[in-house]
């Protein structure tokens, strides 16, 4: 009898560890955006969400409340205690992030940078929205033609070290030239704050009194400009532009304020960092030039190896006809 409820206790035993060698065997993929909480970067986790979903792995998507360095590089640390198998990140400042990008490497994890780049000699892959030319001179192109070609303009950026931000702005210049009845009249900075983005265009708008347009950088300031624009009584006199979430500029566009401006589809995004990711893991490679079908995203990647950078596709520009087609 005692022989047999040993054989039994060990039968048990031997199911049970085969399940807990099966729970293991799912990877453990992080994400980390810039901050967690605003509507851009709910809708990359909605992504990854779906995406782990068919495929079947586990998704981390963890990061700090404010766009603090200091914090997102203590969230990836975290991380690597935990033994996950890949990271993502959108770093807010590449140059701060890369020893801990290093660490990750040296214990076995796959480096992934998603929506915004880091050091290229650490990550394994860049999951880029769309070509960094293609995004400045769109929305170069969009405020153009708002402001009839003509004018004083201001950029609200965000984080001042955001390598993202910083491209855009330089192919935002680039083109510029070949709108030579535009003025840029200064740069200047609000986080990752919508209310700080209001402040400071506010302040714009007192400090510049010929101002006609204002691009918003990045998902906050955008919204934040189009608000100060409504609060001073100046729509129809300043039109404002840039990238953000139709969720958050979809108000502007109704009252007038905002005419047009540039994104991608965040969901796709977060989608397509978390089937990088397990595609790599799987032991499969990239190759120049090709485009990926990939179920569950509306568009065709493709890679580009001397930059280790996989595309989700070209930007896109929403306005009165079609912001209400989304609903992140």
């Amino acid at each position: 009898m005692r022989f047999k409820s040993l054989l039994v206790f060990l039968l048990i035993a031997t199911v049970l560890f085969a399940f807990s060698g099966l729970a293991q065997s799912k990877y453990k993929i992080a994400f980390v955006p810039k901050l967690i909480g605003i509507p851009y970067f709910n809708a990359m986790e909605e992504g990854g969400k779906k995406a782990a979903q068919d495929l079947d792995v586990e998704f981390i998507y963890t990061g700090p409340v404010t766009a603090d360095v200091a914090k997102q590089i203590e969230v990836v640390d975290n991380l690597i205690t935990q033994g996950v198998d890949a990271i993502a990140v959108a770093p807010n400042d590449p140059a701060a992030i890369t020893p801990v990008l290093k660490k990750a490497k040296e214990r076995g994890i796959l480096v992934l940078t998603s929506d915004t780049d880091g050091a290229q000699e650490v990550r394994d892959l860049f999951v880029n929205q769309a070509l960094q030319d293609q995004i400045g001179y769109t929305i170069m192109d969009e405020l153009a033609k708002a402001m009839n070609y003509e004018g004083e303009f201001a950029i609200v950026s965000c984080g001042p070290t955001a390598w993202n931000l910083n491209t855009w702005i330089l192919y935002e210049l680039q083109r510029l030239a070949e709108y030579p009845k535009m003025k840029l009249v200064t740069i200047r900075y609000a986080e990752e704050d919508v209310q700080l983005a209001i402040n400071v265009t506010l302040d714009l708008i007192n400090a510049f009194p010929n101002l006609k347009g204002i691009i918003g950088q990045c998902s906050t300031s955008a919204p934040g400009a189009a608000e100060a624009v409504t609060q001073a009584g100046k729509i129809g006199e300043i039109v404002v532009t840039g990238l953000s979430v139709p969720s958050m500029m979809r108000p502007y566009v109704k009252n007038g304020a905002v005419k047009s401006f540039v994104l991608w589809d965040p969901v796709d995004l977060g989608y397509l960092t978390v089937w990088a990711a397990k595609y790599l893991l799987d032991g499969n490679t990239f190759e120049e030039g090709v485009e990926y079908e990939i179920p569950g995203i509306s568009t065709k990647p493709w890679y580009i190896a001397k930059d280790k950078m996989l595309v989700l596709g070209p930007p896109k520009v929403f306005d009165a006809s079609n912001v209400d087609d989304y609903d992140f």
